[in-house]
């Protein structure tokens, strides 16, 4: 693995927005973005940075926060519970990061087109305020600016929501170089093995990459594998099973995570959500059970469909609010690799079941806007391979996923009720 990858060999300068080429005049510390089409009168100009304080104490110099220069003891390292120092020692001993003065853009070029300019070192000073002292958010941040692939997928992150909301072709360049070096950093760290050290960053990566697959730039319903019989088209899916497998390699470490509670209290209400039954046709959709050959002795030992349906049913029964729009969504990460494999084949069951999620997600879509970017046209995409089926079981089951969709299934006049 190179060096680049391993994430205690990294300090915050080592910038991806540098290597983005998106930076002003000081590359390694400011990031400007542009946005067209908005020429009002009233411009944002970049805030001037404070003036650092000359005589706070050495305990915030060395932190690079501003001290408020009480004495004997700052509030600052008062509500930290840390000492305070204001002995005398030559700013040559600082830490050379530490000195350096970052030069703000006041003046762009252009100020008509610039949306915002920030700088990281201002950032990196004020963001235990910001973040209100939150233990676990302070160690996220500062294991993301030492871990260059988890920057760069955060980057990617707010870059594909920027995108999303107000697209912008130079704003679309710079996404697509940010997903491109966490990716490549991201399997580079990944042929290592996981340890204590980097198990917050990969979690960390993991689950935020799956946005990139779920919201791509443009989508239509004539991309999906099940309209171009290309295989591969499908991987979107695929990919999100991947934190359960990194959850899995990770398990010896997780409770020393960051994400340890979050996933203690997750792992907890969805067991009371999906255990259940586990054999016979006991409150499924008889349609679906009859299309998918399950009777009273059914187990997911006996019949490829009946765990994805045992997960599916009870999602169903939610009430709709923004938690249970979450575990509605954990349906996808929860396919196994057979069941996924009858969907690459474009296996009509298996498509019908999908299709029921997709179409339950849709009619969520208020709750979980990042629907509209892949789920909608997937849902379509197999409402219009589905809807010449000769069976009429499969033309019943569309009409609610056609429906939550948005399309108009052409044989809906045929549908026996």
């Amino acid at each position: 693995m190179s060096s680049e990858s391993s994430s205690s060999g990294h300090t915050p300068l080592d910038n991806p927005l540098a290597e983005a080429g998106l930076t002003g005049r000081h590359l390694q510390n400011v990031f400007r973005i542009a946005v067209h089409g908005k020429t009002h009168e009233h411009v944002f100009h970049a805030r001037r940075a404070h003036r650092k304080s000359r005589a706070g104490c050495l305990t915030c110099k060395k932190r690079r926060i501003k001290c408020d220069e009480q004495k004997p003891h700052c509030q600052r390292c008062q509500k930290k519970g840390i000492q305070c120092d204001y002995s005398t020692e030559s700013n040559s001993s600082l830490d050379g990061n530490a000195k350096k003065s970052v030069e703000i853009i006041s003046t762009p070029s252009d100020p008509s087109t610039i949306c915002f300019s920030f700088s990281l070192d201002n950032v990196m000073e004020n963001v235990e305020g910001t973040l209100s002292l939150d233990p676990k958010c302070i160690k996220f941040l500062t294991i993301s600016m030492q871990t260059p692939y988890l920057m760069y997928t955060i980057l990617g992150v707010a870059m594909l929501h920027m995108n999303r909301v107000s697209p912008n072709k130079e704003r679309s360049i710079a996404e697509s170089f940010f997903w491109q070096r966490a990716i490549e950093l991201y399997q580079a760290e990944l042929s290592s093995k996981i340890h204590q050290a980097n198990v917050d960053a990969i979690l960390s990566s993991c689950m935020l990459m799956g946005a990139m697959t779920i919201c791509p730039e443009h989508f239509d319903p004539t991309e999906s594998w099940v309209l171009t019989n290309r295989p591969e088209a499908m991987n979107w899916l695929a990919l999100q099973s991947g934190i359960q497998c990194i959850l899995n390699l990770a398990g010896p470490f997780i409770p020393g995570s960051i994400w340890a509670n979050a996933f203690a209290y997750l792992n907890k209400e969805e067991r009371q959500i999906f255990e259940g039954i586990e054999q016979g046709r006991e409150g499924l959709d008889s349609d679906l059970a009859d299309l998918c050959g399950i009777d009273e002795f059914t187990t997911d030992k006996t019949n490829i469909y009946y765990s994805p349906l045992r997960i599916l049913t009870p999602l169903f029964e939610l009430e709709k609010t923004v938690p249970n729009a979450g575990h509605c969504a954990s349906f996808m990460g929860r396919l196994d690799c057979d069941f996924l494999s009858l969907l690459r084949q474009r296996d009509s069951p298996a498509l019908v079941i999908l299709a029921q999620w997709m179409g339950l997600m849709c009619s969520l879509a208020e709750l979980q806007p990042w629907i509209e970017g892949r789920i909608r046209g997937e849902c379509i995409a197999i409402c219009m391979f589905l809807e010449h089926s000769p069976d009429p079981r499969i033309l019943q089951l569309l009409k609610f996923p056609a429906k939550e969709c948005g399309y108009q299934l052409k044989t809906e006049n045929y549908l026996v009720f």
